[in-house]
């Protein structure tokens, strides 16, 4: 399969979307060379709180973080369903929408490597996917060291053409950006906090929209 035919899928809560999603995203997207990344919002992950932003907000704030990223996509189906995202459906979502000569690349962190085991049918997702696992700091490493052990039979390295293959799992290494959704909101007052983790014009909208302290 050619690697035109790859097309990352990078998921997540994004609520809000910080420095370390969009420095991740680019750095993979160009080590790979990918010509097309679609990012899927969720509106109810089944492994999260319930987000604060709205569908509409979310949508902004990514449209405004990766509006010079000619290869990324906003991909809105987890937000149009009702009920939980989960990955798997929306994999087979996409297949039938983009055909099936496609290769996904699922781009997941490490610290959602740890608790892959807990995705709806996330057997299935590895052979639907090459998954790609980018580091992260500040983790457990016991934890990711357990999750490399379960599912040690998928894990190999990427070959010097990056030629990837459904049904492995892949590390890649990237520079992390230590920035966190969770800190933003529970800091939403420090403006030290909001300027290193947030896109300036992302977080001049989400100032301008009181996305999170709309009791003010």
């Amino acid at each position: 399969m050619s690697k035109k035919d790859y097309i990352g899928i990078f998921g997540g809560s994004f609520d809000p979307i910080h420095k370390g999603h969009i420095e991740s995203l680019k750095s993979v997207t160009e080590k790979l060379s990918l010509s097309k990344v679609l990012v899927i919002p969720n509106k109810v992950s089944p492994l999260k709180d319930l987000s604060v932003a709205s569908s509409l907000e979310k949508i902004k704030m990514l449209e405004i973080a990766f509006k010079d990223f000619k290869e990324i996509e906003i991909e809105d189906y987890e937000l149009k369903k009702k009920g939980p995202s989960f990955m798997i459906e929306t994999l087979q979502y996409l297949d039938k929408k983009l055909g099936k000569n496609k290769h996904f690349l699922l781009i997941i962190g490490e610290d959602s490597f740890q608790s892959f085991h807990r995705w709806k049918n996330y057997q299935h997702i590895i052979k639907m996917t090459s998954t790609l696992v980018m580091n992260r700091p500040g983790l457990n490493n016991d934890l990711t060291a357990k999750a490399i052990e379960l599912h040690q039979d998928c894990i190999e390295n990427i070959d010097g053409d990056n030629n990837l293959k459904k049904g492995k799992i892949y590390f890649i290494q990237i520079k992390p950006n230590p920035a966190s959704s969770t800190h933003i909101r529970e800091n939403i007052d420090d403006q030290s906090v909001l300027a290193e983790g947030l896109d300036d014009d992302v977080l001049k909208y989400l100032q301008e929209q009181k996305i999170y302290n709309k009791h003010d």
